[in-house]
């Protein structure tokens, strides 16, 4: 009687080989998934040159400096700039509609700009290098919008702050100095725990 090996039957693969390649599948992923992350961030939120050259990020607005001036207009037409609010806190928000954590956040932006109205300029700034401009109107309609919404048309406001994701929220002090930068949905808490610091 022979003692040859079938090569009917398959072999077992080695425990150890199947950890190899579930690590090396792993780490694939998530190298593929942070180059995707970082093109989509670069390109769609604004550091992309609009001549279509690839543009260089510009660095931070840095705590304590000034925060950079803007002039955007409004879904109106009426131009907003940021200097016109020198003297009284600032915060600007930059959100696009098809942002979820931006719709979380929406109503207490809101509510903290009506319960702070006159001691608090709450400006939210459009994203519309990657929104659809004709679906802004419903959606600051549902949520009843009435503070000032402007709109990034070029992504130049974007890249002057380097927004590298949305929502992302600018305190700024009477000053016109920036005193935080968060990148994230924030509540209305958080705001009016901010106010007296600005």
């Amino acid at each position: 009687m022979s003692s040859t090996l079938s090569t009917d039957q398959p072999q077992p693969v080695p425990p150890l080989l199947k950890a190899r390649w579930f690590w090396l599948a792993l780490i694939g992923l998530v190298l593929m998934l942070g180059s995707g992350w970082i093109a989509f961030s670069r390109t769609l939120l604004g550091s992309v040159a609009s001549g279509g050259e690839a543009g260089t990020l510009e660095p931070a607005p840095i705590k304590g400096h000034p925060a950079p001036d803007f002039a955007l207009p409004t879904l109106e037409g009426e131009i907003v700039r940021l200097s016109d609010f020198k003297g009284k806190p600032v915060l600007i928000n930059f959100w696009a509609t098809w942002c979820g954590p931006c719709r979380a956040e929406f109503p207490d932006f809101q509510k903290a700009a009506v319960d702070n109205a006159g001691t608090l300029v709450i400006i939210g700034i459009n994203n519309t290098t990657t929104d659809q401009k004709d679906q802004i109107p419903a959606f600051l309609d549902e949520f009843g919008v009435t503070y000032p919404i402007v709109l990034d048309e070029t992504g130049d406001t974007a890249k002057a702050y380097n927004i590298l994701g949305l929502p992302t929220s600018i305190f700024i002090d009477r000053n016109g100095n920036v005193n935080e930068i968060f990148t994230g949905p924030i509540n209305k808490a958080y705001i009016e725990a901010k106010l007296s610091e600005l």
